[in-house]
């Protein structure tokens, strides 16, 4: 398999060493492909679970078939020790979201905003630690909420969720993590506060040992001090 993350893995220690950007892979299953391909995937991520590989996920059109088709990959990932995460409630509505949730215990969720339409699970999502993925810009891109007003990060956020920002396909939705604060700062009027949170959501929830998780909070706490 060093074949597959070989180029991966020396992309990883440049950034560690010249950027002081720490990364993991998470191999991707692409759900409108089917669960045999999804077996696959999942193999190659439990053989080669390292302090690389961390991590096993879900992508595709999140309307075909459903989360529980899935179950066996994720089950056999889980096993390999790997951290878990899935598309879900972009498209497909809340009861996508309870389905990932039930069939694949995630604790992690590519998008997830549409659990704003069901309190129920909005509580359940905080109880169980639940992780969204948001990605505002992608969303406004893809006509899923008319503007960035209307997206519901910022009430996710208040009601107690653990929200994190993505960019989900910079190139195609011509967008950078700079662009998304700033959008997220003069819609929403978020302050340095709301962002250290934003980003200590995203260290608690990241596929990483606890030992890096701690040098990565202390980095942001110092960095915060800074300002």
């Amino acid at each position: 398999m060093e074949g597959i993350f070989g180029g991966d893995r020396e992309c990883c220690g440049y950034c560690k060493k010249d950027l002081g950007i720490e990364m993991r892979g998470i191999v991707t299953c692409i759900r409108h492909n089917g669960p045999t391909l999804a077996k696959k995937a999942a193999i190659c991520a439990a053989e080669t679970a390292s302090d690389f590989v961390v991590g096993f996920g879900m992508g595709g059109d999140e309307l075909v078939g459903s989360q529980a088709d899935f179950k066996f990959s994720f089950d056999m990932a889980e096993e390999a020790g790997l951290g878990l995460t899935t598309h879900a409630g972009e498209w497909g509505g809340a009861e996508s979201v309870r389905q990932a949730i039930q069939d694949l215990s995630v604790t992690r969720l590519g998008h997830g905003v549409q659990i704003i339409n069901d309190k129920n699970l909005i509580r359940e999502a905080i109880d169980k630690e639940i992780t969204l993925e948001v990605c505002p810009g992608s969303n406004v891109f893809l006509g899923i909420f008319e503007k960035l007003s209307l997206h519901p990060i910022d009430s996710l956020l208040k009601s107690g969720v653990s929200v994190t920002v993505s960019t989900d396909d910079p190139p195609f939705f011509n967008t950078t993590m700079t662009t998304e604060y700033n959008n997220l700062k003069d819609v929403f009027d978020w302050d340095e506060d709301i962002f250290k949170v934003i980003n200590q959501n995203a260290i608690h929830a990241a596929f990483c040992d606890e030992k890096q998780k701690l040098i990565l909070l202390e980095r942001i706490n110092s960095e915060w001090t800074k300002t």
